[in-house]
């Protein structure tokens, strides 16, 4: 688990692949202040900001507020959760583990897609 916000927030732009500037003008702050907040000089950014940078980078916003759980998102954007398994359940599995279910359904789902090309109208 990633203890602090500001080394939580240094490791969720680095799964969103953007940078300091990006998130700054993601969300309206300035680039000085996301330095400070990971730099650990202030200890986290506004609960407002938070969350838009949670939105903004694409990871989870109980993550990134208290490292507890994974920086991946597990619902789907709707809300549903689409398998028989409860998402307590798969919640209650290691992180290394959902990770590796996670790449396992993108591969399924890109293999999927190249054999069904959709349809364009």
């Amino acid at each position: 688990m990633v203890n602090n916000y500001g080394a939580r927030l240094a490791e969720a732009l680095h799964i969103a692949q953007k940078d300091r500037q990006e998130l700054a003008d993601g969300i309206g702050v300035s680039v000085q202040a996301i330095g400070q907040v990971i730099a650990g000089k202030t200890k986290a950014l506004t609960a407002e900001n938070s969350a838009l940078a949670a939105k903004f980078l694409g990871v989870d916003i109980f993550w990134l507020a208290t490292g507890v759980g994974s920086p991946k998102i597990v619902a789907q954007a709707s809300g549903q959760w689409p398998f028989s398994i409860s998402v307590d359940s798969f919640l209650a599995i290691p992180e290394e583990e959902q990770n590796r279910i996670g790449e396992y359904i993108e591969f399924c789902v890109k293999k999927w897609q190249t054999t069904h090309p959709a349809k364009r109208s």
